[in-house]
């Protein structure tokens, strides 16, 4: 059994609804409208909707997931996949998700760059400014986990603000675009459904920070409560870009967001979608945090003998150099489309296999001791 997490280490239950959503409220919030509505066009908030609300039944299987594993020692998938399937088939197992990990934190800073290249500055090194991040990251992480929830519960301040500003399109947007509602077939439904997932990944984490939580279980409503805003900010924006735009137009918007912060003007700010995109980076530095911390820890857990500063080190290098390899937008696409392929099997098939696994082990086990008895 490992050693139980220090208090001072833990942060209050309610940070867990700042962690969900800063995690889930991503790059993806700028440019996932054009992607959702490809195949489903003026139904793509119903796809929204019910992806969203999926989430909060995978919620609840992670959490049951992890409550059954408090009793054997700490509560995170690393853990789990040690006891369930040994020191070998566990071990990969934990290798295999600290991969899936190491995508998402990559698809998130290389997407922000792709956006500062596109926007701000086109001659920019994706080399060069992967190492400057990094090296934010590095000084975040190094401080623990309640420094990273602290730039978590940041984000959610400095990140409101920026999502909420819709209301100055309001007043153009033309909301007969949403009829006639549900015209297209389940299998466009389907393909739109694939890509909303990729908005709402990122609470998976929870398997790997949940036991630095202070009572966990009042923590489950906050958890559920971030799930439920992300689901609200998400909805709002689409039909914003929905009403906003008709579908040809959108679908030549490659990041409908920042047209519409193109479209504010302030007597003394002329271009407000700058200074967002520059805020922005409070919002994309919590899920490279996050997932850099997950995966060092990660590292110190399987080999115990490498202490968690150096795996951080080998985790930023790496964050860099797949960074450097990604070279232009299309590879950004393709990398995107691997992590939200992966990311759907992830929540909707494996996570259910390990709670159906983890039970009939349970069962198992019980009566082999009364067996024995």
């Amino acid at each position: 059994m490992q050693k139980k997490i220090r208090e001072a280490s833990q942060v209050s239950p309610i940070i867990a609804f700042f962690i969900t959503l800063s995690i889930q409220i991503g790059i993806g919030v700028l440019s996932f409208q054009r992607t959702v509505s490809r195949h489903s066009g003026q139904d793509a908030w119903v796809v929204m909707l019910i992806a969203g609300l999926s989430t909060l039944a995978v919620m609840w299987m992670i959490l049951r997931l992890l409550d059954n594993e408090q009793a054997y020692g700490q509560p995170d998938l690393l853990s789990i996949h040690r006891r369930l399937f040994g020191k070998w088939i566990g071990g990969m197992l934990n290798m295999a998700a600290l991969s899936f990990v190491t995508i998402f934190g990559v698809v998130t800073l290389r997407s922000y760059i792709e956006i500062l290249q596109v926007w701000v500055f086109p001659q920019l090194s994706v080399f060069g400014i992967s190492i400057i991040f990094c090296l934010m990251v590095w000084y975040a992480v190094l401080g623990g986990f309640r420094v990273v929830a602290g730039i978590c519960t940041l984000s959610t301040l400095y990140m409101l603000p920026l999502i909420l500003n819709g209301g100055f399109e309001l007043q153009q947007a033309h909301f007969s675009n949403l009829l006639p509602l549900l015209e297209h077939s389940p299998q466009s439904l389907m393909q739109s459904y694939m890509q909303a997932i990729h908005s709402y990944l990122g609470f998976e984490l929870v398997l790997f920070f949940h036991p630095f939580i202070k009572r966990p279980e009042a923590a489950r409503k906050w958890y559920y409560f971030g799930l439920l805003t992300a689901l609200y900010i998400y909805l709002m924006v689409l039909i914003l870009a929905l009403t906003y735009f008709s579908q040809a137009e959108l679908q030549t918007e490659i990041w409908p967001t920042l047209t519409f912060w193109k479209a504010i003007h302030f007597p003394l700010l002329e271009h407000f979608d700058i200074i967002g995109i520059m805020v922005f980076l409070w919002v994309f530095l919590p899920s490279i945090s996050m997932s850099a911390w997950a995966i060092s820890r990660g590292i110190k857990q399987t080999f115990p003998i490498i202490r968690q500063k150096y795996a951080l080190i080998f985790v930023l290098v790496l964050f860099v150099i797949l960074s450097a390899m990604i070279r232009d937008g299309a590879r950004v696409e393709w990398i995107n489309n691997l992590y939200t392929m992966i990311g759907f099997y992830f929540i909707y098939a494996y996570i259910p296999f390990l709670l159906i696994y983890q039970l009939i082990h349970k069962k198992m086990k019980q009566k082999q001791t009364k067996g024995t008895g």
